[in-house]
């Protein structure tokens, strides 16, 4: 059986590895904006995506699987009778398992040393960061110098942090006049992509069990559909798809969330004998993609687990291109006075307007604009204060809720 949780156990954080971190390929699109507080979307669909048993080595007895890449190669590991030392194995479709030397694993982004936290908060704990220098983790406020504080525990505030904007804390209940008693509510941000959405655990009242959640820019929170609130480790990787564990009657379930699709339980292999309390535990998906990796057990186990989620069908959605129009990727304070004008284009969805436009300027500033259409080169705007580099990011939404985004970084120099 798979380790039972009811949040999310230490073990998180060593997973969290084993997400990709880069990607050029756009988010899908999110559902109607959120706000301060998280939106609840629809109850969980129901429905579920049967895993693929990959098996084991020769003479083993259980499995599992934690890498998965981009052109669908399974790599895990496989365990002898009585024994903790594992072999090493690839899958494909058509040549199945064989033994190999090593696992290949993705560079993992440095974390940032972040030398300072927004009032009131004490301390910060980096959890996960992307190849673009962004990072997120806990804020902590109370007690958080003292031996038994731990970031895995109830407490705490998700952040995102960049090199531009500093560390900003995205989980604004307790400045919401109308609910006093949200103050000390918690919130932790466990997974960071490449656009820089955050996805974590969020705490609806100091009784609750955890719930997972997707951060963007354009939608703030949005609360993943679960049946129940038990979660587990929360990961997002770059087409904005969000795996966590929730627990039903029997056992713990993963489950696979986008937000162009349901929630979908990631279910065992019925070769596996499954009835009641057959567990599975997601541990890593492709980075831009749909496919997700890991482990399922019914009592013997566990094995080795594949799930084919549904592939973003974005051929409706908006494009953006703000990366081709611009005349600099570098403006100077002194002679330009830090005044930077972004201009892109983008395509019309099928769906008619209104159109969402927010560009994201990197720095903790941003400009949210409606237009009744879309199709010619815009522009918009910002001024900088301050030397660094910043990422820009342009966000078109359709009145469907669907997206696309494009981005390019900025270098302001004295």
């Amino acid at each position: 059986m798979l380790p039972r949780r009811r949040a999310f156990v230490p073990a998180a954080l060593a997973l969290l590895a084993l997400l990709a971190a880069a990607c050029d390929r756009p988010p899908t699109a999110p559902p109607a904006p959120g706000g301060a507080r998280p939106s609840r979307a629809v109850a969980a669909s129901g429905t579920g995506i049967v895993a693929q048993h990959l098996g084991t080595l020769p003479g083993d007895v259980r499995s599992e699987a934690t890498y998965v890449t981009e052109d669908g190669i399974v790599y895990g590991r496989s365990y002898a009778p009585g024994s903790a030392t594992p072999r090493f194995f690839r899958w494909t479709q058509t040549g199945g398992m064989v033994q190999v030397s090593s696992i290949p694993q993705p560079a993992r982004p440095p974390r940032p040393t972040i030398t300072s936290v927004p009032f009131p908060f004490e301390r910060v704990t980096v959890t996960a960061a992307n190849v673009k220098g962004e990072a997120t983790g806990v804020l902590c406020q109370y007690d958080c110098n003292t031996s038994f504080y731990s970031p895995t525990d109830y407490g705490g505030h998700v952040f995102r942090y960049s090199p531009g904007a500093g560390t900003r804390e995205l989980d604004t209940r307790r400045f919401d006049p109308t609910t006093p008693e949200l103050t000390d509510l918690s919130s932790h941000g466990w997974s960071i992509n490449a656009w820089g959405h955050v996805a974590g655990v969020y705490w609806e009242n100091d009784f609750s069990d955890p719930r997972p959640f997707l951060w963007t820019p354009v939608d703030s929170f949005r609360l993943v559909p679960v049946t129940e609130n038990d979660v587990g480790n929360t990961l997002v990787n770059d087409a904005d798809q969000v795996l966590a564990q929730q627990r039903d009657e029997f056992a713990t379930i993963a489950i696979a969330w986008r937000p162009d699709l349901a929630t979908l339980r990631l279910e065992p292999s019925t070769t596996v004998g499954c009835t009641d309390g057959c567990e599975t535990e997601a541990l890593a998906q492709q980075r831009a993609g749909s496919l997700v990796v890991g482990r399922m057990s019914a009592g013997t186990g566990p094995f080795a687990a594949l799930w084919r989620v549904p592939a973003v069908n974005r051929s409706a959605f908006p494009k953006v291109n703000a990366n081709l129009y611009s005349a600099s990727s570098t403006l100077s304070l002194a002679s330009t006075g830090g005044r930077y004008y972004q201009t892109y284009k983008a395509t019309q969805a099928t769906a008619s307007g209104p159109y969402l436009e927010l560009v994201d300027w990197g720095d903790g500033k941003s400009s949210r604009r409606t237009r009744s259409s879309i199709g010619v080169t815009t522009s918009q705007v910002h001024t900088y204060s301050k030397r660094g580099t910043y990422w820009v990011r342009v966000y078109v939404k359709d009145a469907q809720g669907r997206w696309g985004v494009s981005e390019r970084k900025v270098t302001v120099t004295a």
